[in-house]
This record gives structure tokens, C-alpha cells and sequence, in this order.
């Protein structure tokens, strides 16, 4: 699955941090930052949490476009705790 968005990029400062609870990228042409830094980390929590993957390209100043994958079927503790 892919989503696009048309913000303000992602600068390569930000790469290692951007899914960090909390951390909230500046917007330069705003002069502020918007939100409270919880979005991309709860996603990412969901969806590791669920046995999946999220990760992002970036398209500086255009958008940025996030991908993540499900398996077929999604992990659970108890899913995980019959199968060791």
C-alpha cells in the first residue's frame, strides 16, 4: 500500500527520526510546526505490531510517498505464543 502527500518533503536531517514519538519536522514555509509528532509514530506501531513494514520515499518540497506491507495474516502475541 502507498499513500502521497503533497506537504513539504522530508529533509535528509530528519530520515533517522522521522517515525520517533514526539518528533515533528518544521515547516519552513509556514515558519511553524503543525501537529503533536504522534501520527507516524502510532502508524508505525500498528503496523510493526501487526507483522508488517512502513518505510518512505521522498519527494523534497512536492510530497513525500509512504509505503507499508501486511502479512497476509496479522501476528498477534498469542498467534506468536502457539507457534514457539
Amino acid at each position: 500500500m502507498s499513500i502521497i502527500d503533497e506537504g513539504i518533503g522530508v529533509s535528509l536531517e530528519h530520515y533517522d527520526h522521522i517515525f520517533e514519538r514526539f518528533y515533528r519536522v518544521h515547516n519552513t514555509s509556514t515558519q511553524q510546526y503543525s501537529g503533536i509528532g504522534l501520527g507516524l509514530f502510532v502508524t508505525r506501531e500498528i503496523i510493526t505490531r501487526h507483522g508488517g513494514r512502513i518505510w518512505f520515499t521522498n519527494n523534497q518540497h512536492i510530497g513525500t510517498t509512504f509505503y507499508f506491507t501486511l502479512p497476509p495474516t496479522a501476528r498477534t502475541a498469542s498467534h506468536e505464543l502457539r507457534n514457539h
